[in-house]
């Protein structure tokens, strides 16, 4: 009997967890697929930028490279270099590429070049690259002042007043066109009682004391000690290593101070801030006040106020808010003229608590920032006038026989040589002015005359005499040029009584300029008066013809003073130091810089066209301003306005001082 299996079947199960594991495990693939995908994304974004950074690193050092290599050209190279493109040999055979290459002369006072071109690296290796725009600007000065020796370079002053010592401008200062530049730089003290209009910004290493007169268009004071200002105007900045005190109407709109601030005038200032405490006395208004100290107002009133000692607010006014890490002091407990005050204790205050906070002792509710910065200098220049003697067109001396010697360089159709400063008899008569090697025992020629120098006198009335260590230089006319255009050079002190002069002025003693004379630079006249004379030589160094003039960066300076006999310190040159004063007679007008080895002094109104340097290498330096001095930049370029001195400094990095001549004006990534 067969046997029959009677039971249902088992119906199929577990397709539905295969599935799902199946689903599963396809998910986890495609999610470590995508792991492994963002991770090699990831480590190929990183590569890439990696080496886009090292391309550009090697980019920017060849930038550099470049530069460098523009510094050793000479400034006949530069023009070789428009339109090409060049291949730099650089460190372990790699080669640096430097294309589409631009260069352009964009001024001759001084000679300065523009210079454009693309330096790109690439790297094999990473297969990335970076290319840099860069403007170079390349200066070449026509001569160079610093020929006695010394490292070659130079310290510039771009700022229209420059002084070693202190200045007493008690007859005022006034600077007009001169921009960014109307800037006066003071190492010792700075005082004036008459005024101060046009100045920029006043940088003083000592006290400041500005009292009398007003202050027109001043924006910053910074000094290094205290600042006093008892005068009529406005600051909008005052920084101050140590105290601050102000009376009067003058307002000083930003006070930032190490020491004690006195506000006494009575205008309204943003803020003061300071280390110490702050006195409101005057009735100003200050917006916000910080002290690192306390804070006392007996007359005015404080916005907001934040002192870290006590605040003692003994008037009436309205106050915003206030926060006193000591006492709060009340005028009185029916005061309520403010928002809200927190201290960590209240005297004398309103018994309404809702706007009184009280802070836990010890709490530091203000943090001053104090004065803003450190006035600093370039290191005091070495104004040596033996710097210039082999770049003179003409060096006067005394022989033996105590005869005037004219040394001649650079003079258009006259050899380099020494020659007398003598007489001639001319259509009978007797006159002075004329170069000759040879001479009678009356300072006759009696040679050749191989040019003039001096405007024709009779020889009584001579131009250019010498007495008891002095020179000194006088014609009684003002109508044409009293001596031949150029750079003079004096062995000794020099008096300048009258006359017209195109020329620079070198003494190695003192400087007397008197009223009656008008003198201008060679660079600030124009070719016709330096160069183009019918009736005295050209000077080779300071024309390239005789209607051009080239610019040599000495022809900028009209007056010098001053010299020692060991240069080779700024300590060593003042100990053995001659001369360097340069003093001003009453309406004294001068176009060109002034140079003073040691001070400055000025009487009654002084006007220079020009910038003032005074480097106080001498005994008793302090610069006198007796009566009003006026700086006028106005038409004149920086190239001629900016004073340039020979440098000992190895290392110069001060804000005012230039030593290379090729910079970086801008770059961009291409």
């Amino acid at each position: 009997m067969p046997i029959m299996n009677r039971m249902p079947p088992n119906m199929q199960s577990g397709f539905a967890t295969v599935l799902i594991v199946l689903l599963v495990g396809l998910a986890v693939a495609a999610s470590a697929l995508g792991t492994a995908y963002y991770i090699n994304t990831s480590q190929r974004t990183l590569v890439s930028s990696h080496a886009l950074t090292n391309a550009q690193s090697g980019a920017w050092s060849g930038v550099e490279i470049f530069r460098k290599y523009l510094l050793s050209r000479e400034e006949t190279d530069l023009t070789k270099l428009d339109g090409q493109n060049l291949v730099l040999n650089v460190q372990d055979g790699k080669e640096l590429k430097i294309n589409n290459i631009t260069s352009t002369q964009t001024s001759t006072a001084p000679n300065i070049y523009r210079v454009t071109a693309k330096v790109q690296n690439i790297s094999d290796n990473s297969a990335a690259s970076s290319t840099i725009q860069v403007v170079y600007e390349i200066s070449f000065t026509n001569d160079n002042p610093n020929n006695n020796g010394n490292s070659g370079n130079v310290t510039t002053f771009p700022s229209a007043m420059n002084f070693y010592g202190d200045l007493d401008a008690n007859g005022g200062i006034t600077i007009s066109n001169a921009g960014d530049r109307a800037v006066v730089n003071v190492a010792g003290s700075f005082s004036t009682g008459s005024g101060l209009t046009g100045i920029k910004e006043l940088k003083v290493m000592g006290n400041v004391n500005i009292s009398g007169g007003g202050i027109t268009g001043l924006e910053n004071i910074y000094s290094n000690g205290n600042v006093t200002l008892n005068a009529s105007g406005t600051a909008n900045l005052v920084s101050a290593k140590g105290k601050v005190e102000t009376s009067g109407g003058v307002t000083a709109k930003d006070i930032y101070a190490d020491g004690d601030v006195t506000y006494g005038s009575s205008g309204t200032s943003n803020s003061i801030d300071t280390k110490g405490s702050i006195t409101v006395s005057g009735g100003a208004t200050v917006n916000k006040a910080t002290a690192g100290k306390t804070i006392n107002v007996g007359n005015g009133t404080i916005n907001t106020s934040l002192a870290n000692s006590d605040i003692n607010y003994a008037v009436w006014n309205s106050l915003q808010t206030s926060k006193s890490g000591g006492t709060f002091y009340c005028k009185s407990p029916w005061w309520n003229s403010y928002t809200s005050i927190s201290a960590v204790s209240f005297s004398n205050c309103p018994t309404d608590t809702s706007k009184l906070i009280k802070l836990a002792a010890g709490t530091q509710v203000a943090f001053p920032t104090g004065a803003l910065a450190t006035v600093s200098l370039n290191q005091k220049p070495i104004i040596n006038a033996s710097y210039y003697e082999t770049q003179a067109n003409y060096t006067l001396s005394l022989n033996n026989q105590n005869q005037i010697m004219v040394y001649v360089r650079s003079v258009n159709g006259v050899p380099e040589g020494s020659y007398h400063l003598a007489k001639l008899k001319k259509d009978n008569k007797q006159s002075w002015g004329y170069l000759c090697k040879t001479v009678d025992s009356n300072n006759f020629c009696t040679s050749n005359v191989v040019a003039n120098f001096g405007n024709e006198k009779g020889y009584v009335n001579e131009i250019i005499t010498y007495s008891n260590g002095v020179w000194t230089v006088n014609d009684n006319q003002q109508s044409v040029n009293s001596i031949a255009s150029g750079i003079v050079f004096f062995k000794g002190s020099l008096k300048l009584v009258m006359g017209k002069y195109v020329n620079t002025f070198i003494s190695t003693g003192n400087i007397e300029y008197g009223t009656s004379i008008t003198l201008t630079a060679p660079n600030y006249a124009d070719a016709s008066q330096t160069c183009g004379s019918t009736y005295y030589p050209m000077p080779t160094n300071l024309c390239s013809s005789t209607t051009a003039l080239s610019y040599a960066s000495l022809g900028n300076t009209a007056l010098l003073a001053g010299s020692c006999t060991d240069s080779s310190t700024s300590d060593t040159c003042s100990s053995t130091y001659v001369g360097g004063d340069i003093s001003f007679g009453s309406s004294a007008t001068v176009y060109g810089n002034i140079i003073a080895g040691n001070k400055i002094t000025t009487s009654g109104s002084t006007n220079i066209k020009g910038s003032m340097l005074a480097a106080a290498l001498g005994q008793n330096s302090g610069s006198t301003f007796g009566g009003g001095t006026t700086i006028d930049m106005n038409g004149l370029g920086e190239d001629k306005t900016t004073i340039t001195v020979p440098s000992n400094e190895e290392d110069d990095n001060q804000s005012e001082s230039t030593t290379e001549r090729v910079k970086i004006k801008w770059a961009r990534y291409i």
